[in-house]
């Protein structure tokens, strides 16, 4: 899901791309939001290229 997120995705489009409900998107990223201590879905990006969870392509 980070993945997808870092790809600029909204919550409707990585709902669709998984086969889940939207708010069960939006729980999740809650929930990765919370593990990193982050506030925002821009920072939970940063984060994650900071910490090598994802590479640029």
């Amino acid at each position: 899901m980070i993945n997808l997120l870092c790809d600029g995705k909204s919550n409707r489009e990585i709902s669709q791309e998984l086969f889940i409900a939207e708010p069960t998107v939006k729980s999740h990223i809650g929930r990765i939001m919370t593990k990193m201590g982050v506030r925002d879905r821009v920072q939970v990006v940063i984060n994650a290229y900071r910490n090598g969870l994802v590479t640029l392509n």
